[in-house]
């Protein structure tokens, strides 16, 4: 990642931006070719004493949705001392969050959507169904368009997991010691939404999809259009968080 002391300063938060992207990847390379060795590796070890009908990228890439949260916390809590000590504003680390964000959801759901793709060719191949768990039962993608489909919004879903993780970790930060409770109200709607769009139980506590049931009459862009506002108003909510949280001196 670019020093700060080598970049123009009307571009650094910018650069920082793709620095941060990049510098995240890499640091998760192993990580990422691990999960994606394990997707096809799987079903290959389990095809010898059961029938495959279920998709191991479904739960991959639903993984990776808790990942991203995670991975925006904790990059947030932990850069907001280290770039303002080097000299960034918190005006220009809350811009190059949100590119290390928008890069990262990008990423990450080209990946899964390459993933379900090839994960379909392989299961053709190998006279399985690529089927995601329902309630209590299993729907398989019917045709390459229904996995297609499916797949296309994986990067949405990740850029607002990665806005919530966002906002709890600058939260984190500013109030110590409660700010991490803001998770109470957001989980419960990016849950619930992820629920809807996808007609499936969230991968993590099924209670905090409760409002999924609310939306299911929806239709599938309503509950997009709602994805993006999510995800637009946390980020805001993080950058005003960001550029709010007072200087601390070092403690001795």
């Amino acid at each position: 990642m670019p020093s700060l002391e080598n970049l123009t300063l009307p571009n650094r938060q910018f650069a920082l931006g793709l620095g941060i992207a990049g510098e995240g990847l890499k640091y998760f390379k192993y990580w990422i070719v691990a999960a994606v060795v394990l997707a096809f590796l799987g079903p290959l070890a389990l095809s010898q004493t059961t029938e495959i009908d279920l998709s191991t990228w479904f739960y991959t890439a639903n993984i990776g949705k808790w990942f991203t949260a995670f991975v925006a916390g904790g990059f947030l809590y932990a850069l907001v001392p280290n770039m303002i000590a080097a000299g960034l504003t918190r005006r220009e680390l809350s811009v190059a969050m949100g590119l290390f964000g928008l890069l990262w959801s990008v990423a990450l759901g080209a990946l899964v959507f390459a993933g379900l793709l090839a994960e379909r060719a392989f299961y053709d191949a190998m006279g399985w169904t690529q089927g995601v768990q329902t309630g209590d039962t299993i729907s398989a993608l019917g045709s390459w368009s229904d996995t297609a489909v499916f797949a296309a919004v994986y990067p949405l879903m990740y850029l607002a997991y990665f806005a919530a993780g966002a906002v709890i970790g600058a939260a984190a930060y500013r109030w110590e010691g409660s700010g991490w409770l803001l998770l109470v109200p957001i989980l419960p709607v990016v849950f619930s939404l992820d629920n809807a769009l996808y007609d499936t139980e969230p991968f993590g506590p099924g209670w905090m999809g409760f409002l999924g049931g609310f939306m299911d009459e929806w239709g599938r862009v309503p509950i997009l259009i709602g994805v993006v506002a999510v995800a637009a108003v946390l980020g805001l909510a993080a950058r005003q968080i960001l550029i709010d949280i007072p200087l601390r001196s070092k403690k001795a």
